[in-house]
């Protein structure tokens, strides 16, 4: 990238409406993972994001310079983090009221980050609608990645209409998967503007010793485990979940829940009610530190969601060698290939995800080389975030003319 210029502090600033807000937190943990690849490249990196209650305003990260912006009475913060914008907005009405203070507090502090920076990358498309409109006052070029949440705010006309009018206006759009590249193609967004750039996957994920890992996590050594990882949240499909091991009582396996949500307390009940507090078991929110030893003590990978950008934990979970049975939604079929390394079933269909656990769990031979091809898929291609980061670089010079 070419020389500063006077007052610009960072060569470019990620306008995010999530983001680690201590260590080890999954919230957003992707974009951490991104500024500090891009910072590895040599970069100046700003991240403005929203405040969360005992959150400092203000710290360095690794060399990543973090801000953070109130929107409201800090125990009242509501619309940011918990079960993610989409779900809160869903779910409380207090979180529905905070909406136009969010905006208003983003956006002034966004021309402040704005006025220090050469050039605007925003996460998910809350985040483009402010970056357009800062753009408006100091002549930067914004670029925006588009994730799978960011669909849920399309499914009506006028989120359509909203979402239409900020992706044509961005210098340039990354899609995190050939799906998503597809569907923002069909509103009229060519290749000069739109962009395929998968995250990566960290290199801390890798097999290890399945034992030790389930005497680390005070799992039990006996039977068959499967995991979850993620928000317990509507989009997830983890009720087609339940529907699935009710139908596999006579099977040694045990499903783990690693994370947290609004759901919880009804997942928590329906469990009650099926008598499957046995099998079922919520281990609440862990640090991103400590997910892939959860990995390795696990012999499946579980995804059920209803909808799904490029789900990055089927990366990790790859990346441990484990076997993934995952619904065919967004671009998971991107990486998991049916009976390859994985096995897909279509969303929402408990019965179609039982016959797959099942299957994995009567056949070992089958659970191996699922997941030896899984780990082989990862080795054999470029999922470092220092890939990403490339990439990504090469998209802001291109847009800067560099």
């Amino acid at each position: 990238m070419v020389a500063e210029a006077p007052g610009q502090n960072f060569d470019v600033c990620l306008l995010t409406t999530g983001f680690p807000r201590f260590e080890g937190d999954l919230f957003g943990s992707f974009v951490l993972e991104l500024a500090r690849a891009l910072h590895r490249q040599g970069l100046r990196v700003g991240v403005l994001a929203p405040h969360d209650r005992g959150v400092p305003l203000r710290e360095e990260i690794d060399g990543i310079q973090v801000r953070r912006f109130r929107y409201f009475i800090p125990r009242w913060q509501r619309l940011a983090y918990g079960g993610g914008m989409p779900t809160n907005l869903r779910g409380s009405w207090i979180a529905r009221l905070q909406v136009p203070f969010f905006l208003a507090a983003f956006w002034l502090r966004a021309l402040d980050m704005a006025r220090q920076s050469r050039l605007l990358h925003c996460q998910w498309t809350i985040s483009g609608l402010i970056g357009y409109l800062v753009s408006l006052w100091f002549r930067r070029p914004v670029v925006l990645t588009v994730r799978g949440s960011d669909f849920h705010l399309s499914k009506s006309r006028l989120g359509a209409g909203v979402n239409r009018f900020i992706y044509r206006r961005m210098a340039a759009v990354l899609a995190v998967s050939e799906d998503l590249a597809q569907q923002l193609g069909t509103i009229g967004l060519g290749p000069r503007q739109l962009h395929v750039v998968t995250n990566g996957v960290d290199e801390r994920f890798h097999p290890a010793d399945r034992t030790a890992s389930r005497a680390a996590c005070g799992l039990p050594q006996q039977g068959l485990i499967a995991l979850y990882v993620g928000l317990l949240v509507p989009v997830k499909g983890l009720d087609h979940l339940l529907d699935g091991l009710v139908q596999l009582a006579d099977l040694p396996i045990i499903c783990v829940l690693v994370g947290d949500g609004p759901l919880r307390e009804d997942l928590e009940g329906r469990v009650r009610d099926e008598g499957l507090q046995e099998r079922v078991l919520f281990v609440g929110r862990r640090s991103a530190r400590e997910i892939p030893q959860w990995m390795s003590a696990a012999d499946i990978f579980i995804l059920p969601s209803l909808s799904e950008g490029r789900p990055n934990v089927v990366l990790e979970a790859q990346a441990c060698a484990l076997p993934v049975v995952a619904t065919a939604v967004g671009g998971t079929p991107e990486l998991v290939e049916e009976g390859v390394n994985g096995l897909l079933v279509p969303a929402g269909d408990g019965r179609v995800l039982a016959n797959a656990l099942r299957r994995l769990s009567t056949d070992s031979d089958l659970r191996l080389r699922l997941g030896s091809a899984a780990r082989a898929g990862i080795d054999g291609g470029d999922f470092t975030w220092d890939a990403t980061a490339a990439r990504t670089r090469q998209i802001y010079d291109s847009v800067l003319g560099v």
